[in-house]
């Protein structure tokens, strides 16, 4: 008779497999666990330094051109101060007033509108010399000095002495150069018995 075949044992195997197994997956997960902390660990660049923009360049304005006596001429002014030495009736009599309206054009002519009476007293009496109308005149001016030319003129000088009219006469105007001063908004103009100080008449809304 023949002996009886029994079948092999795999319990051992079994168990020695799973327990392997279960070491190769600790590993892998712990090394995966490592090169997580490592990277979570390991310092990233650090930011650049931030650098403050440079200040735009300001630009400098040139400063204006100082306008010349000539240009600063251009322009209206209203007489402030008159005041003159004159002959009146052969008397000396020192004369004041204001008011006389100048306009000096670009193209150079003069226009004066006088609406004026300058008066003195010499010797307890009154001296009055009022001027009525327009003259026009061509000028030329350099830095010190204004001459004239081809002058005309419409309306009357009338004299008066102690409030009586003495006489009365067209008006008229010389063309004996001045001598004067212009800065800005104030003009000077004289000679060796006179002296006229003016100001521009300024633009509506244009600051005094």
């Amino acid at each position: 008779m023949q002996p009886e075949q029994r079948g092999r044992d795999w319990t051992v195997p079994i168990v020695v497999g799973v327990v392997l197994l279960v070491v190769v997956l600790v590993v892998c997960l712990g090394g995966a666990a490592a090169a997580y902390l490592l990277a979570r660990r390991a310092p990233g660049p650090l930011p650049s330094p931030s650098t403050s923009p440079s200040p735009s360049p300001v630009a400098v304005l040139p400063s204006p051109t100082p306008m010349s006596p000539a240009r600063c001429l251009i322009g209206q002014w209203r007489e402030t101060s008159y005041t003159s030495s004159a002959e009146i009736f052969g008397v000396t009599v020192q004369l004041t007033g204001a008011g006389t309206l100048l306009s000096y054009g670009a193209d150079g002519t003069l226009v004066t509108v006088d609406k004026v009476t300058r008066k003195g007293t010499r010797n307890g009496d009154r001296y009055e010399v009022i001027h009525n109308g327009t003259t026009r005149l061509n000028y030329e001016a350099d830095e010190e000095m204004i001459s004239y030319s081809n002058a005309s003129a419409t309306g009357t000088t009338t004299w008066k002495v102690n409030g009586s009219v003495r006489d009365r006469e067209n008006l008229s105007t010389t063309i004996t150069p001045d001598r004067y001063t212009c800065k800005g908004d104030k003009l000077r103009i004289y000679g060796d018995s006179y002296s006229i100080e003016a100001d521009r008449i300024l633009p509506p809304g244009r600051p005094v």
